[in-house]
């Protein structure tokens, strides 16, 4: 239980950070997007980028945020990288600190600050290198290069092999440690069995705890899973808001108007394209029509919630008192829409008005 309380913290202390910084990604003026984006170029700015395949071999003068398929950094961010995406290699520099919620991270360049990672699969290679501190939490954690600052892990399977120059605390159910290896500080770890240390790869104190990993390792893979849907779904609706801002303010604001009628007609919408997709894979010719189909089904399942968040955190924050732009109350909108689902019968049926509502909306804007 130990294990998932700091991980909840660590999972909070992201949140706070990653509002923090939205709070100010309205003065973002560079913005790219496409199928496969590349900046092959200096930019002066911060930068706001999302396509199926992000490549950035130029240099960019400012923060950088990312949600793609395919992340690689090969150039140089003078400042902060937040990336929501599903593989990221970082081989470039990057001059302040790293935020990613991926499937894989592969970390061969220069980070000169921290590190958080919520990833399937988290590398630090030979070549890399943190010049802060390493949170990650991931099914897999594997540090082959040097991390100068202190090692929080959480994971299934972790493996040090290079050098750590602070502290280190591990969890996970099999931890490897090479001959190869050194932790400057001390060592904490919780395992179901101990780990083979070698004399003189820890400079101070060991510390060992048994735990019952498969209890515990659940409670830290929903929150894991539930923080990178977090940022999945703010980072989609930070660039649909600096994009298409009024129609995305049109469709929140149609939320309390009609709610009965644009429930049942999202729920109507999803029945019958449900039914079309089947028609059209009974034959060969339509296949490909439904497979288009049933993508765009599952996408606006994913997204719709977006557009309701929206009208949930301004109606919170006016209760309070408060005023704030439509990326804050966006992404306090999931936030709380996040945890509200997470309550068991309840939490199933606000996710689904949450996103049946919004589809009907979007239904009606666009017959009409």
């Amino acid at each position: 239980m130990r294990t998932g309380l700091q991980a909840l913290c660590k999972i909070m202390l992201l949140v706070v950070t990653f509002m923090l910084l939205i709070h100010t990604a309205a003065a973002y003026t560079t913005i790219e997007s496409g199928d496969t984006v590349v900046i092959d170029k200096v930019i002066n700015d911060d930068v706001i980028v999302a396509g199926g395949n992000v490549i950035i071999d130029g240099t960019v003068n400012g923060d950088v945020i990312v949600a793609g398929g395919t992340v690689e950094m090969n150039g140089n961010i003078e400042q902060d990288l937040i990336v929501a995406a599903g593989d990221v290699t970082i081989s470039g520099t990057v001059g302040d600190d790293v935020r990613v919620a991926s499937g894989t991270l592969t970390i061969g360049g220069s980070v000169q600050d921290d590190v958080i990672s919520f990833t399937g699969e988290t590398i630090l290679t030979d070549t890399g290198n943190i010049g802060g501190d390493l949170s990650a939490g991931s099914g897999k954690i594997t540090i082959q290069g040097d991390v100068v600052g202190n090692v929080e892990a959480s994971a299934e399977e972790i493996n040090i092999q290079g050098n750590i120059g602070g502290n280190a605390e591990l969890n996970a159910e099999k931890i490897a440690i090479s001959p190869d290896a050194s932790i400057a500080g001390n060592l904490e770890y919780r395992s179901r069995s101990e780990t083979k240390i070698d004399e003189g790869i820890v400079g101070n104190n060991v510390h060992y705890y048994e735990m019952d990993y498969h209890e515990d390792g659940g409670i830290v893979s929903s929150l894991i899973r539930g923080l990178i849907s977090y940022l999945a779904l703010v980072l989609i609706g930070l660039i649909g808001l600096a994009i298409w801002p009024e129609y995305m303010e049109n469709i929140a604001v149609k939320t309390s108007e009609s709610p009965g009628m644009a429930f049942l007609t999202g729920l109507l919408v999803l029945i019958v394209a449900g039914i079309l997709a089947f028609l059209l894979f009974v034959t060969i010719i339509g296949i490909p029509l439904g497979l288009i189909l049933m993508i765009t089904i599952f996408v606006m399942l994913y997204v719709a919630r977006i557009f309701a968040s929206i009208w949930i955190g301004r109606h919170l924050l006016s209760k309070m008192g408060k005023s704030s732009r439509a990326m804050n109350e966006m992404a306090f909108g999931l936030l709380v829409l996040l945890l509200v689902s997470a309550i068991p019968i309840i939490g199933g049926l606000v996710y689904l008005v949450a996103t049946l509502i919004p589809i009907g909306n979007i239904y009606m804007t666009a017959r009409n």
